[in-house]
C-alpha cells in the first residue's frame, strides 16, 4: 500500500499541480495580461538580465483570449532536469485542450519534445507516439531557448531555436475550433522555468503551417474502427474477476467511440476518470461466427486490460508506465495478441480497460474475417 501511494504522489508531482494555498495569489500581470494561476508558484523575478516570469508546479491561463489560428512566441531558461514545459492552446477549460511539452531531462533525444491533448484532464502521450508527436530537441541550459508554435486548421508547428519547424502536427485531435491560451512547468524535482518575451497574435499574411507530415506506422489488416464503452467505474470490480456476472453491465451507460487516426481509441475523449486513478470502462464489439473457429485478435492498450469473451476472461494484462521496466514507457501499439475460441453464433467481446495515467487507450483488429461478422 506504501508503494502505491509513493507512486501517486510521485505521479501528481510530474503531471499536475497541487492545489496551492487559499492565501496565495490568485492571478498575476504578466506580458501585458492578467494570468489565473494553477500552480505551486509563479512570480515576476529578474534572471540573466531579464524581468521574467518564474513558474513551477504548474499552469497559467490567460481566459481573456480567443485563440484559434495564430502564434504563440516567448523565451524560456532552465535547469537540466526532469520537467516537463510548453504552451497550450485552445482550451475550452482546464480539462480540454492541445499541449505540446518539451521534456528538459531528454535533451537531444527522439521525444524530446510531445504533443498530446488532453481530453477530460487526462493526457494521451502514451496513445499519440510516432514522428508526428514527438521529436528530438538541442536544448540550452542556463540560457534562454526561443519557443515559437505556430497553429494554422487542425495543424501546428513547433519551433525551437530553429528556422524549420522541429515538430509538425498534421492533425490536432481535440474538436477545438478556439479556446484560451496557457503555460505548463512541471516535475518532480521541482524545475523552474523563467519565461520572458511572451507574445500571442494572429497570424500574418502569407504566414501559416509549413511543415510535412511524417510517414505513420502502418494500420493493422482487419482494424476495428468502432468500439461500444460503458461508464466508468471502480476497477476492484474486475480485479480478481475470471468470469463475468451476467448482470455485470446491466447499470452502465453505453457511448459509441471511433478510433483516432492511428487506430488508437482514446477512451477519455468520452469518459473522465475516478478522482482515486481506479478507473476502468467495459468496452465491446459483437462477433457473429458462421461455425465455431479460432481467430487471432491482435491488440493494444493502456494501462492494464482483461479480455471476456462470452463472459469468460482470456486475457489480462499491464501496460502501465515504468510497470514493465524503468525504461519502459507504456506507449501503444499494436504488440499483443490472444486467440478467440469463437462458438457457433453470437459472441461477445468485453474488454476492461483501466487506467491511471497518461493514455486511457484500446485498439484491436482482427485480420482475418472471413467467417464472421464484427458489429456493435
Amino acid at each position: 500500500m506504501f508503494g502505491i501511494r509513493l507512486f501517486v504522489i510521485i505521479l501528481i508531482s510530474v503531471l499536475g499541480a497541487p492545489a496551492y494555498a487559499q492565501n496565495e495569489p490568485q492571478s498575476l500581470s504578466f506580458a501585458g495580461h492578467q494570468w489565473r494561476i494553477a500552480a505551486r508558484s509563479a512570480a515576476i523575478e529578474t534572471h540573466l538580465g531579464r524581468k521574467a516570469l518564474a513558474l513551477s508546479g504548474g499552469r497559467l491561463w490567460l481566459d481573456d483570449i480567443d485563440f484559434a489560428d495564430g502564434v504563440i512566441e516567448f523565451d524560456v531558461a532552465y535547469a537540466e532536469m526532469t520537467g516537463f514545459i510548453g504552451p497550450m492552446w485552445r482550451a475550452r477549460d482546464d480539462e480540454h485542450f492541445e499541449e505540446i511539452y518539451f521534456r528538459a531531462h531528454l535533451n537531444n533525444k527522439p521525444d524530446a519534445v510531445q504533443y498530446t491533448p488532453v481530453e477530460n484532464g487526462n493526457s494521451a502521450w502514451q496513445i499519440f507516439s510516432d514522428e508526428n508527436a514527438i521529436a528530438p530537441l538541442a536544448q540550452k541550459f542556463g540560457a534562454w531557448n526561443h519557443v515559437r508554435l505556430v497553429v494554422e486548421g487542425d495543424k501546428a508547428d513547433f519551433y525551437f531555436n530553429s528556422d524549420a519547424p522541429a515538430l509538425h502536427v498534421p492533425d490536432l485531435k481535440t474538436s477545438n475550433k478556439s479556446g484560451s491560451i496557457g503555460l505548463r512547468t512541471s516535475g518532480r524535482g521541482g524545475i523552474v522555468a523563467y519565461i520572458s518575451n511572451f507574445s500571442v497574435r494572429p497570424l500574418r499574411d502569407g504566414e501559416g503551417v509549413i511543415g510535412e507530415a511524417k510517414q505513420a506506422p502502418p494500420l493493422p489488416d482487419g482494424l476495428i474502427t468502432s468500439w461500444t464503452v460503458s461508464s466508468v467505474f471502480s476497477e476492484s470490480t474486475v480485479d480478481e474477476v475470471l468470469t463475468l456476472p451476467k448482470k455485470a453491465a446491466n447499470d452502465l451507460a453505453w457511448m459509441p467511440l471511433e478510433v483516432e487516426t492511428n487506430g488508437v481509441a482514446n477512451i477519455s475523449k468520452i469518459v473522465n476518470r475516478l478522482p482515486d486513478n481506479d478507473s476502468t470502462v467495459f468496452i465491446r464489439v459483437n462477433i457473429d461466427a458462421e461455425k465455431k473457429m479460432m481467430k487471432a485478435l491482435k491488440f493494444g492498450y493502456s494501462d492494464r486490460v482483461r479480455i471476456y469473451l462470452n463472459d469468460k476472461r482470456v486475457y489480462f494484462g499491464d501496460a502501465g508506465w515504468t510497470v514493465r521496466d524503468y525504461r519502459f514507457l507504456g506507449t501503444v501499439g499494436f504488440f499483443d495478441s490472444v486467440g478467440l475460441n469463437l462458438k457457433k453464433g453470437d459472441n461477445e467481446l468485453i474488454i476492461a480497460v483501466s487506467e491511471t495515467f497518461g493514455g486511457w487507450a484500446w485498439a484491436g483488429a482482427i485480420a482475418d474475417q472471413a467467417g464472421i461478422d464484427i458489429g456493435n
